[in-house]
Parts: C-alpha cells; structure tokens; sequence
C-alpha cells in the first residue's frame, strides 16, 4: 500500500501515470471524509486548498509524484469494504481517465487495463503477457477501420510493438505501482498501410 503524504488517511493500492507523471488510474481507500477532501482538493487545482500533484509513499520509503491534471477527464467509481475488517468502515474510490472507460474511435486511440493478484509486476510472467495480448488484440480488432483476421494477430502484434502502436504504460520515471498494468493501443494511417501492404504481398494471408 502507499500512503498519500499530502493526505495522511488516504491510501493507494495502484496507480498508473502517463509518460509526463499525470495519472489514469488510481485505487483509494480511507474514510468516507477522507476521500471526499481528497477529491474535493483535486478540484480545486491551484486554488486556495487546491492540490495539482501528490506523493505516494510506499512502505520502503519511496516517493512517487502523481501529477493531477485536467479534473475535467477524470471519472469516479466507488464501493465500500466489507465491516468485518481491520481497519473499520473503510471506502474505496477508483479515480480514473474517463478514455480508459471507452476507445476514442475517431482518433484510434484505447486503452487495456490488467489486473493480477500479484503484488508485483514488475516483471510479467507468460499467463500475464497472454492476457495483454488478447487484450490488446481485441483493442486493435475494435479500432480497426478494416477487418483483421485472427490467423494475423502474432504478424500484426510484432509490427504493432515495435511501431509503438501498442505500448505497455510505465516508465523509470513514471512506473507502474501495485497489481495493474495498463496497455494503449494507437492506430496510424501507417497501421493501415501496413494492413493493406501486408494483404497484396502475401505476408497477410486472407486464408491459412
């Protein structure tokens, strides 16, 4: 878990940030009040009692910067934990990019969430990478101006990947905390290109 240093009673699960420290998703949990302020602080931005950016801390000390941004792409889920917990009546709040929530079609533009059991991902094993991938592919698939055949997907995944179309979310500077991954998938004219160049040459067959 890391704490929110700014917000002593908030705490944080998981968290991912784009390249330049803004996050897509975050996974709270504290008291009602708690959370309510901490959100009503983002809101407010640079205005007196505001906040644009906040500190994970995790349990080895590590700081991590959160950048806020616009408050006006951001969405909100909450639930609550069972009573018969630890800590007592705790909420949890999932802040989170409203363009996780649905592709942005018109740009090609999507994202992928994973989630794992496993406190660190740091380092995928072979089920998480599978689970990415038809992610990812299913992403594509739905992006697509024109239609992919399945019997494509290892040809089109390798091109995507080191076209960048599809990248993994997290960085040195930026990475991934807790047990999620995020993947976002971009479309180009050169995706297209690639596409119809494959089917006249043959290296994207229209049967197997």
């Amino acid at each position: 878990m890391y704490q929110v240093e700014e917000f002593s009673e908030v705490w944080a699960d998981a968290c991912i940030r784009e390249s330049d420290g803004r996050f897509l998703f975050v996974s709270l949990y504290g008291r009602d009040g708690s959370l309510m302020q901490f959100m009503a602080a983002m809101q407010l931005g640079n205005k007196e009692g505001g906040i644009q950016r906040f500190h994970l801390r995790g349990d080895d000390g590590q700081r991590h910067l959160v950048e806020v941004g616009g408050v006006d792409r951001l969405g909100k889920h909450t639930g609550r934990l069972p009573k018969q917990n630890l800590f007592g009546p705790l909420g949890q709040l999932w802040v989170f990019d409203k363009n996780l929530q649905e592709p942005d079609r018109a740009n090609r533009i999507g994202w992928a969430l994973h989630y794992s059991a496993e406190s660190d991902l740091a380092s995928l094993n072979e089920a998480q990478e599978h689970d990415l991938d038809d992610r990812a592919w299913q992403l594509i698939k739905s992006l697509s101006p024109v239609a992919l055949l399945d019997h494509w997907r290892a040809e089109v995944l390798a091109w995507c990947r080191d076209k960048q179309a599809v990248q993994i979310m997290g960085s040195d500077l930026y990475p991934t905390l807790g047990p999620v991954k995020a993947v976002r998938v971009s479309l180009s004219e050169h995706f297209l290109d690639f596409i119809s160049d494959g089917v006249r040459v043959g290296r994207l067959r229209l049967q197997l």
